[in-house]
């Protein structure tokens, strides 16, 4: 590794032991122990052991090796990192961390708890489901239609308030002026004839 392209250096633990975490100019990191030769990422199994042991009180964990974003870690500019160890707590939240193995860091999380803003805002807000978002040019398609009947849909408003709103006025210039108040036709009380 060379000198020249570490752009950050920071000092963290991973089970007890000091180790640099090295940024790199092209957005990679490397793993550098104090004790040790540089590595691209942490022991995957090593991870899995810590993460089992830590989750053995709370009722234990799934674990495995996502390498493809799944329904609650996504990233529409595909810029999170993949792989990532899954760890699905069998606690009563339904608990989930995703672990970037280059970085034995939490790079995301979710629990039942989170439910509704995952699916009715996330999912509704920006169509982020992931049986539509995976194919582009299908989600662009339901987008651009949306938007096209949403704009539909405003100047369809926009006509018939300026048709209310233009006769109000043709009404309103029209009337002859006269010192008593008129009532208006809507508010007139109709007399039966004796």
């Amino acid at each position: 590794m060379a000198v020249g392209r570490v752009k950050e250096l920071e000092l963290t633990s991973f089970a007890g032991e000091p180790v640099y975490l090295a940024a790199l100019a092209g957005g990679e990191t490397r793993i550098i122990p104090v004790n040790g030769e540089p590595r691209a990422e942490f022991d995957r199994h090593r991870i899995v052991d810590l993460v089992t042991k830590a989750a053995q009180a709370g009722g234990g964990a799934q674990l495995s090796v996502l390498e493809q974003y799944d329904r609650y870690y996504l990233d529409r500019r595909r810029e999170r990192p993949l792989p990532v160890i899954l760890a699905r707590l069998n606690d009563a939240d339904r608990t989930r961390y995703y672990i970037d193995p280059k970085t034995a860091q939490v790079v995301g999380s979710y629990s039942s708890r989170n439910w509704i803003n995952r699916w009715l805002y996330h999912g509704l807000h920006s169509l982020d489901f992931p049986w539509l978002y995976n194919y582009r040019p299908l989600w662009d398609i339901v987008v651009i239609t949306f938007m096209v009947g949403g704009t539909a849909l405003c100047v369809t408003a926009l006509i018939l308030a300026w048709r209310v709103l233009g006769r109000k006025l043709n009404t309103a210039l029209t009337r002859p002026t006269s010192r008593e108040p008129a009532l208006s036709e809507d508010l007139a009380v109709n007399e039966p004839a004796d």
